[in-house]
């Protein structure tokens, strides 16, 4: 509260935040519970105190030589002597720190912000946190984020591309939409079902080396449609399907909607910006 004092001034909007985190939980046999420490789950409130309480991290990480603020001729000094450099990449409670460096230049900088973090009563979970070689590589925002060799080369790029675990889960939303929708429907209603959430997935996805996962994608989502109209006409040929509900090409088709192909959405690369991106907030000291 004594952070977001310093940005609002309305004692109205200060005593509703106040009011949110004094909220009581409601259990499932209907008691209200005091909440005395967090943020409800769920609540509103929670995306913008988790960006506010984590300024801390960023404010600790900009203050620390071989910071975001180390200029880039220091930055070079620092690595002719061995000395690490570091950068915060961070989305509300979600942070991977970037360290040109050894192991244990990592593991002494996870202590430093251990300890700046608990002024504010925040922990590192042991589950999530991990240090790894970019070699190795590393989930982060649902993306798989390594370091490979070039096909046909022998140079090495970091590459960024869907996470298996992030596949996983659009395969099972697929499966359960393929079932949850019956068979004594049309075909359109299925459709209009599917396409919002692989045309979601895949602009979350797109720029990054994601073109095999979403030929992946398109190949599961064709035979999981393909055994839904199995289903509906059990006793239908593969042309008879085809005639009725492919109309000459490839993919099923209703008379309004076409299942989306992944691989049409077609992918991009991100413009390297680094710490140039604009922000409407004054920097504080």
């Amino acid at each position: 509260m004594d952070r977001v004092r310093r940005r609002i001034g309305d004692k109205r909007v200060l005593t509703l935040v106040k009011a949110f985190l004094k909220a009581g939980i409601l259990e499932e046999d209907g008691q209200l519970r005091d909440n005395d420490t967090g943020t409800p789950q769920g609540s509103i409130l929670s995306p913008l105190l988790s960006n506010v309480a984590l300024s801390v991290l960023d404010e600790f990480v900009a203050q620390q030589p071989g910071g975001p603020r180390t200029g880039p001729v220091e930055r070079a000094k620092r690595r002719r002597h061995g000395l690490p450099n570091h950068r915060l990449i961070r989305f509300a409670d979600d942070w991977c720190l970037v360290i040109s460096g050894t192991r244990s230049d990592a593991e002494a900088l996870k202590e430093k912000i251990t300890g700046a973090l608990a002024t504010m009563g925040l922990r590192l979970s042991p589950d999530k946190t991990l240090i790894t070689h970019i070699d190795q590589g590393l989930d982060f925002l649902g993306w798989r984020i390594q370091r490979h060799r070039k096909r046909g080369s022998n140079r090495r790029y970091v590459y960024t591309y869907p996470a298996k675990k992030a596949l996983r889960a659009v395969t099972g939303k697929v499966k359960t939409l393929c079932r949850q929708v019956g068979t004594d429907q049309q075909l359109d209603a299925l459709l209009l079902r599917l396409n919002p959430v692989l045309r979601g997935w895949c602009g979350y996805f797109r720029p990054g080396v994601s073109y095999t996962t979403f030929a992946y994608l398109g190949h599961y989502t064709w035979f999981r449609v393909w055994h839904w109209l199995r289903r509906k006409h059990p006793k239908a040929t593969w042309k008879d399907i085809r005639r009725r509900y492919f109309r000459g090409g490839s993919w099923p088709a209703s008379h309004s909607r076409v299942l989306l192909n992944p691989t049409t959405v077609g992918t991009s690369r991100y413009r390297y910006r680094g710490a140039a991106i604009p922000t409407p907030w004054p920097a504080t000291a």
